[in-house]
């Protein structure tokens, strides 16, 4: 179980991850328009490779194979984001990912510091509410 500061921080970064999620999301919609919702999607791609790219080495097999399978769930979600459910299966994979980020174990070999999970579930929750919100 983490300590209380350990909690804190989250629970701070947390926030301010949701903070930024609802901003980009919001200032996205405005500059991208009607391609908001499909760029949203595509954009899961990127978001899942963070994981796997701020690895040290690859040793950690258990930690390097959820990352890969994250990759390609988002890379499903964003194939099967089209027609007029595509903000709604786009909001639903950002929700995943902050899943993700909320219960992923990183391992020792990553570069991302401890404080990135809880930003970016943060990040991914918020922008996964203007995507709902329309």
């Amino acid at each position: 179980m983490r300590h209380s500061a350990g909690v804190r921080q989250d629970l701070v970064m947390g926030a301010t991850g949701a903070a930024l999620g609802a901003v980009a999301a919001r200032l996205s919609r405005r500059s991208l328009g009607p391609r908001f919702d499909r760029v949203s999607a595509l954009s899961l791609v990127p978001v899942a490779l963070v994981y796997p790219l701020a690895r040290r080495s690859f040793e950690d097999r258990p930690a390097v194979n959820r990352e890969v399978l994250g990759v390609a769930a988002m890379a499903g979600v964003a194939v099967a984001a089209r027609g007029p459910r595509v903000r709604r299966i786009a909001a639903l994979g950002w929700l995943a990912h902050a899943g993700f980020d909320l219960v992923h174990d990183r391992g020792e070999d990553s570069r991302l510091p401890d404080w990135y999970p809880a930003a970016c579930a943060g990040y991914d929750a918020a922008y996964a509410a203007v995507l709902i919100t329309g």
